[in-house]
């Protein structure tokens, strides 16, 4: 595990404030991560298309879903992107 060394002329100041940036940080990452399932599921619902599948490469992009199979595929990443940046966060402990 990696360390992370701050310095701060008045550390009872920076650790709360540290502390905050942090759990507001996770708050929007969850935030975005419910609006990015919920986009999921609206596409895959109208497309009618498995994620999965769809990842893997073996839903065909016929030119009239094509721009929404490229959103969906989009909105999966984003949301992959997201839960790696909010378990990041859940890991990380600060040492007082």
């Amino acid at each position: 595990m990696g360390k992370i060394e701050l310095t701060t002329p008045v550390r009872e100041k920076a650790l709360p404030v540290l502390l905050d940036a942090i759990e507001r940080q996770k708050l929007l990452l969850l935030q975005s991560t419910g609006r990015t399932q919920e986009r999921i599921r609206q596409l895959t619902t109208s497309l009618q298309v498995d994620p999965d599948l769809l990842l893997a490469g073996e839903i065909p992009h016929p030119e009239t879903h094509d721009m929404d199979l490229i959103e969906l595929e989009g909105e999966l990443d984003l949301l992959r992107h997201l839960r790696e940046q909010l378990e990041s966060l859940e890991h990380l402990k600060l040492c007082s």
